[in-house]
């Protein structure tokens, strides 16, 4: 089984679009992973446990309480890492709609397969951490895996075969683990 955990919450500016932004989690975030996140980990009771890690500092501060906590060693993984945005990234919707209207719109209409100006599509997100979880295929352990909204979107689409462009149907919330069977990747 994966088990996605979502990063506890992070100190985001509103309506501001981030992707690969390093930034810090709120103290929010911590008391997220610490009060929310550790008790169900604990409640599973998984044998000797994979931990992997997005590199962005939200998710290694997230995933070095869990690795701390459950005392299990901590590996980084670049292809978990959330969506590159591109030139969009850290900049708010408003600048970005004004800077790029067009584009904006052509987002908006299709999530999917657009990418902003030097960015990756959800498409290209799909692709690239679907095929990280090519050499875990068979790992007999479970695997933790600390990482971000989109990528547990796009997974979600993958194992129920829901178009991307519905991703947003799914609203893994901070702190929160999904579980995965991965069988269905």
């Amino acid at each position: 089984m994966l088990y996605l955990v979502r990063h506890g919450q992070a100190d985001t500016p509103p309506n501001t679009c981030i992707g690969q932004t390093n930034i810090p989690l709120t103290e929010k975030g911590i008391q997220q992973i610490l009060h929310d996140t550790l008790p169900t980990l604990r409640e599973l009771k998984l044998q000797h446990p994979l931990l992997l890690s997005s590199p962005l500092l939200r998710t290694m501060q997230s995933a070095t309480i869990i690795s701390e906590e459950l005392t299990i060693p901590l590996k980084k993984h670049a292809a978990f890492q959330e969506i590159n945005m591109g030139a969009w990234d850290g900049l708010s919707f408003s600048e970005i709609q004004q800077r790029w209207p067009d584009q904006y719109e052509a987002r908006g209409k299709n999530f999917s397969t657009f990418r902003p100006p030097y960015g990756e599509s959800f498409s290209d997100l799909q692709q690239r951490v679907v095929g990280a979880f090519h050499p875990f295929f068979n790992e007999a352990r479970p695997i933790i895996i600390v990482t971000h909204a989109g990528v547990i979107r796009t997974l979600l689409c993958t194992v129920h075969k829901n178009p991307l462009q519905n991703l947003f149907d799914y609203s893994p919330s901070n702190g929160s683990i999904t579980a995965i069977d991965k069988k269905l990747l």
